[in-house]
């Protein structure tokens, strides 16, 4: 008698599970290699590269600078910092490594005004710090040429992949949207803070205030002994 309770059992169970919807399992499969492009080795190598020219600049004696080019580049200095930090509020952390990625295609904020504020502020910033450290003469020359072919060269490679990436929304926007002088108008579109765009840049300030102290260490030396 208690097996045919037992059997009556489990089969009212065993009917109870089949009634009931199994939950499927979800499995993530992780991609065994990171797929995204490979960069150019310029672009994987670009802070690098102006790392080393930086040091070049600087391994030559400092130059004295009138008060009133000191002031104009000066300025450009803080005005180029500040469109950097614009232009962080605007996009996501870089995309550092061996792969290039944008998730989404960003024209709005900074990007609204100019198609590349980021090489903008990194060529004036570089040309500033060149004639703040060597002065007007003709040593800078061959380092503001090298500024300005370098940003531009690199701005190219994002042009080229952001259309093969966006295809007609890329062409349109750049169509509205100059290269490297800003228009005025405002598009609107989601921003972080200042704080955030300071922090997420934080080993360009890094590097940037390394440079600046060299630089300045050079400069008081300078002054002391001549």
């Amino acid at each position: 008698m208690e097996d045919q309770v037992k059997q009556q059992e489990n089969a009212t169970v065993s009917a109870e599970n089949q009634g009931q919807t199994a939950k499927p399992e979800v499995q993530v499969k992780l991609p065994a290699e990171d797929l995204r492009p490979s960069r150019p080795f310029v672009y994987r190598y670009r802070g690098i590269i102006l790392g080393i020219v930086a040091l070049v600049a600087l391994a030559f004696p400092p130059a004295d600078l009138t008060i009133v080019p000191f002031l104009i580049f000066i300025n450009i200095l803080l005005i180029s910092v500040y469109l950097r930090v614009k232009a962080r509020r605007a996009i996501g952390d870089h995309t550092r490594g061996s792969a290039q990625d944008a998730p989404v295609l960003v024209t709005w904020g900074a990007y609204g005004r100019l198609r590349h504020p980021l090489y903008v502020s990194n060529i004036a910033i570089a040309i500033a710090i060149v004639v703040l450290h060597l002065g007007i003469n003709w040593i800078t020359i061959p380092f503001i040429v090298f500024a300005l072919a370098f940003g531009i060269y690199l701005a190219k490679l994002d042009d080229r992949y952001l259309e093969k990436r966006f295809g007609d929304e890329w062409k349109l926007w750049a169509m509205h949207t100059p290269a490297f002088i800003p228009r005025e108008i405002h598009v609107p579109g989601p921003l972080r803070s200042g704080k955030e765009a300071i922090i997420a840049d934080k080993y360009t300030w890094i590097w940037l205030a390394l440079v600046i102290g060299i630089m300045l260490f050079r400069k008081i030396d300078f002054i002391l002994w001549a």
